[in-house]
């Protein structure tokens, strides 16, 4: 009588590599999707009196400091602005008040920084602490604001926050845009897009490393797509990993 041999594969265990069980798997898998969903609570504002009202206590740069006009040329070796708490890099001019102004890039009278922008191109505020809220008085804007923040890979990379998009982009309109995060950023940058060389006017920089805590927004609970299926997809796997499995084949010895 034939003795049916089981050929289905055992596990093997080798020593000092302790397999993880299923349940402690999906828990570390669960903890990482968490993870993943919580998106960042950012805001976007048009209104400086409700920026403020968000943030609270904030710190300033008029530009006011400068009594003469500072050229830098998008077409000169480009110079860094060194300011209290952040720097300007890129194509920038500071235009102190004289009967040459231009009245159609003047904010408030008083001195103010323009900006020169062509398409693929950019200047970027780089602050040396982390912060919170963001907002200034534009004349005119650029047609992209990106948000980054210092990556935690280091070597001086970013991580993308968020990207604005001005109502009034490469216009002569004065408006204010202010925005805050529930994560830290620290690189502000003007994208320049389309035809041509133009430019826009920046003053009233208003910046903090806090939020009011009765307006700060808590995170989103909805996933990103990307995350979600992701997620959906490692379970599915991490499922047909553990699942009870069962040989078809037997062989018969004679």
């Amino acid at each position: 009588m034939s003795t049916p041999i089981n050929t289905s594969h055992a596990s093997i265990a080798l020593p000092g590599a302790p397999k993880p069980s299923a349940r402690r798997t999906l828990a570390v898998l669960a903890t990482l999707c968490m993870a993943a969903s919580a998106q960042a609570a950012n805001v976007t504002y048009n209104s400086e009196a409700s920026f403020r009202a968000a943030v609270g206590a904030v710190k300033s740069e008029t530009f006011n400091a400068f009594t003469a006009d500072t050229n830098n040329d998008m077409f000169d070796v480009p110079k860094t602005l060194n300011l209290s708490d952040f720097v300007l890099k890129g194509s920038w001019n500071v235009d102190a008040p004289n009967p040459g102004t231009d009245p159609l890039r003047t904010i408030n009278g008083s001195t103010h920084v323009r900006i020169d922008l062509v398409w693929g191109g950019g200047t970027d505020l780089r602050f040396s602490d982390p912060i919170k809220a963001f907002g200034a008085w534009f004349r005119g804007a650029p047609t992209a604001i990106r948000v980054d923040g210092a990556s935690l890979d280091g070597f001086g990379s970013y991580r993308h926050l968020d990207e604005l998009r001005p109502e009034h982009a490469r216009g002569s309109e004065l408006q204010f845009i202010g925005f805050t995060s529930d994560q830290t950023f620290n690189r502000i940058i003007f994208l320049g897009e389309g035809c041509c060389i133009w430019n826009f006017a920046i003053d009233d920089v208003a910046y903090a490393s806090a939020l009011n805590p009765d307006t700060t927004p808590g995170p989103s609970p909805i996933p990103e797509p990307g995350s979600l299926g992701l997620a959906l997809v490692a379970l599915a796997a991490l499922g047909a990993r553990f699942a009870p499995r069962q040989s078809k084949h037997s062989v018969r010895e004679a």
